[in-house]
């Protein structure tokens, strides 16, 4: 126990040593470096390295991120169609569409009528059903291994900031340059 303390103690100093050296280097680094430390690039270089090391562990899945999000999507909401997923995600409808082709070649879902509507539902197949069982538990697996990397405060406390800041970033209007400037 007075082991986990101290171990935990000098985790907690050098940490915010690092913390204060980072800064203090940013200070220096001047303003060319300055957007390495931009709330938008940050976000931008995990998600990245995090999509291919996704992606990576998805390696003998016929399924990328993206589909596998798209047949989540379709297993908890049978029927829902392009126009209705691209709310949902982070992508065009155009993208969605390519998706859904894929997925639709590799027989994982099939568009039908949805009921009491003139719009093509996306629905998952046997065969989909099953990928995604798979694809989700390969993911879950990568999940739980990020979780182990960032130590479970540290993944916890940056899950729980992230959905509380999706919905706020999700509201957020575009805006041109010029009014951002203003403000």
């Amino acid at each position: 126990m007075a082991g986990q303390a101290g171990q935990a103690g000098q985790a907690g100093q050098a940490g915010q040593a690092g913390q204060a050296g980072q800064a203090g280097q940013a200070g220096q680094a001047g303003q060319e470096d300055r957007w390495e430390h931009w709330l938008v690039h940050l976000l931008w270089a995990v998600s990245i390295r995090t999509s291919l090391l996704g992606e990576a562990a998805l390696g003998d899945s016929p399924l990328s991120l993206a589909s596998l999000g798209m047949l989540e999507n379709l297993n908890a909401r049978p029927g829902l169609t392009i126009a209705e997923l691209s709310r949902r995600a982070p992508q065009t409808q155009q993208a969605l569409s390519q998706i859904a082709a894929r997925l639709e070649k590799l027989g994982c879902i099939e568009r039908k009528l949805v009921p009491g509507s003139r719009g093509i539902g996306l629905y998952l197949t046997d065969a989909g059903a099953r990928a995604r069982v798979s694809a989700h538990e390969t993911v879950e697996a990568f999940e739980a291994h990020i979780a182990d990397a960032l130590g479970t405060d540290r993944y916890q406390r940056l899950i729980e900031s992230l959905a509380a800041a999706q919905p706020i970033i999700r509201a957020l209007k575009p805006e041109p340059a010029a009014a951002v400037e203003a403000t």
